[in-house]
């Protein structure tokens, strides 16, 4: 990973063009996302702590596609950086991946 990287992904339906913003290993790592009706910025904030390491999710979110997402479904974007947070923890618990 690396600042200025670019990704295309999908969540939650949407086809998002993302760009790294910030990447600081063991600290810091955020993208912006844009699509049609939405451009977003998304940070991960990792605190190291004995044991393990703390982690924070924030993001906003701009335009009527958000806008609207959220009206129909407010706690949504909630739930999924709690099923994100959890994921990554048990991927972490599941330790270093191999090397090659």
């Amino acid at each position: 990973m690396r600042p200025e990287a670019k990704f295309r992904w999908t969540t939650f339906g949407v086809r998002l063009n993302s760009k790294v913003e910030e990447f600081v290993p063991g600290e810091r790592l955020a993208w912006s996302a844009h699509a049609m009706g939405i451009d977003a910025y998304h940070a991960w904030l990792i605190e190291n702590r004995t044991p393990g390491c703390f982690v924070v999710t924030e993001e906003t979110q701009n335009g009527w596609l958000a806008t609207i997402s959220n009206a129909l479904r407010p706690r949504n974007m909630t739930n999924q950086h709690q099923n994100w947070l959890e994921s990554l923890k048990r991927k972490a618990a599941g330790g270093l991946p191999p090397t090659h």
